[in-house]
């Protein structure tokens, strides 16, 4: 069950950036030949495909954190011989992940209040959106880091039962 609502969340990603960018190739290609064939162009197209982009890296950064592929320096924990020294060193990394992106929640909680009537010059849009997405984001990789943790302990579980395992067969 969770596999598979893991599979279709990161399918929702994936089809989000592809339709991102999609929409924003269309929107620049189509006003480059509008204005170099037909001297005209559409006026809210490069507002909406900056908004796109800003979307676009709100759901790949989201994407990134659910597949851990963010830049992560692992290279000492994994160093460290004790087991409980490493857990406890990601459980401190996660905490202070966590409450990075609960300033970045806080802050665009502010700035979404402060731009509640603010409207995009071209494209009329309320930037409380932009915003909001930023929010979206943050939770989703809140909940992905404690799935992460949860993961944690249940590898260093799975581990130690086969530690286990292995040393009564030697005995």
């Amino acid at each position: 069950m969770m596999k598979k609502l893991s599979r279709s969340v990161d399918l929702l990603l994936g089809i989000g950036m592809a339709g991102c960018l999609a929409a924003m190739s269309c929107l620049v290609f189509s006003n480059v030949v509008l204005r170099y064939l037909f001297d005209s162009g559409i006026t809210w197209s490069e507002e909406m495909s900056r908004y796109l982009f800003v979307f676009m890296i709100f759901l790949g950064t989201t994407r990134a954190m659910k597949l851990n592929q963010h830049l992560n320096v692992d290279i000492f924990i994994k160093l460290i011989p004790f087991k409980w020294l490493r857990v406890a060193l990601q459980l401190i990394s996660a905490a202070l992940m966590i409450y990075a992106l609960w300033l970045l929640i806080d802050g665009s909680w502010q700035l979404a209040k402060i731009n509640i009537n603010t409207l995009g010059p071209a494209t009329n849009m309320p930037l409380w959106l932009l915003y909001a997405g930023a929010m979206i984001m943050g939770a989703c990789m809140c909940l992905f880091i404690l799935f992460g943790i949860r993961r944690l302990f249940e590898n260093e579980q799975q581990q130690d039962a086969l530690n286990k395992n292995h040393q009564e067969g030697e005995a």
